[in-house]
């Protein structure tokens, strides 16, 4: 039904038929100082002032927002990322540590799941860059993309595949596609230009299912009609 590659964060693609496929390689990214092997940074000492409220509170749907974090080398940063798109880093995970402290301290302007880093300190286009910046340095600038969420419903039919490629990231919480090509994901673009699934949108639930990719995957399975919610980002 789907082209699903699950790939380690940074890795190398791997062409596969459409078809079901999972394959454990390596979790999540973690973000950690080369020496404290598990947990790294925490940022808890922030700018002077905290950053002005958004007129009509917290960044919407499909809008890009700025924060700027001081951080204690010390403390662990408390984020897990997935970084498979190779350009960004979005959130899989918040734990204890410097984001979240940061989201207690601004909750108006708070990282919430599924949303993409795509700029540290000016750096940007390349995920293993914005990672670099984040252990490195010790004030942040981020740049960062709250998506937004549409329906799509697709009856599968007599079509051997949707016309979709996926990745993901085994421990993560999403399907990114990679490709829409012939068949009724195509036909839903022509049908919907208000709702266009695009490369680089992910998949976050499927059939009422929500959580990790295998069991995203599970949920499609023997259905004839596939109920998804998929996660579009602005333009890069």
């Amino acid at each position: 039904m789907f082209g699903a590659c699950c790939c380690a964060n940074g890795g190398d693609d791997n062409a596969l038929d459409d078809s079901r496929i999972i394959q454990e390689i390596l979790g999540k990214e973690e973000l950690d100082m080369p020496e404290m092997p598990k947990a790294a940074m925490k940022e808890v000492a922030f700018s002077q002032q905290a950053p002005a409220k958004k007129q009509g509170g917290s960044p919407g749907p499909g809008s890009t927002f700025s924060a700027t974090i001081r951080r204690n080398p010390s403390e662990p940063i408390g984020l897990d990322i997935d970084l498979i798109d190779g350009l960004s880093a979005v959130v899989v995970d918040i734990k204890e540590g410097a984001i979240k402290s940061w989201n207690e301290r601004n909750p108006e302007l708070a990282l919430r799941l599924h949303d993409r880093v795509v700029d540290v300190n000016g750096s940007r286009g390349d995920s293993n860059n914005l990672v670099t910046r984040l252990k490195s340095d010790t004030t942040w600038v981020l740049q960062v993309q709250r998506p937004s969420e549409f329906p799509v419903s697709i009856n599968r039919a007599d079509a051997p595949s949707l016309g979709m490629d996926l990745r993901y990231a085994p421990n993560g919480t999403t399907l990114m596609i990679t490709q829409v090509g012939d068949g009724p994901m195509q036909d839903w673009n022509r049908q919907h230009p208000e709702k266009l699934v695009r490369r680089h949108d992910r998949i976050v639930q499927l059939n009422g299912v929500r959580g990790s990719p295998p069991e995203l995957l599970q949920a499609s399975e023997d259905a004839e009609t596939l109920d998804l919610v998929i996660v579009h980002y602005p333009p890069m």
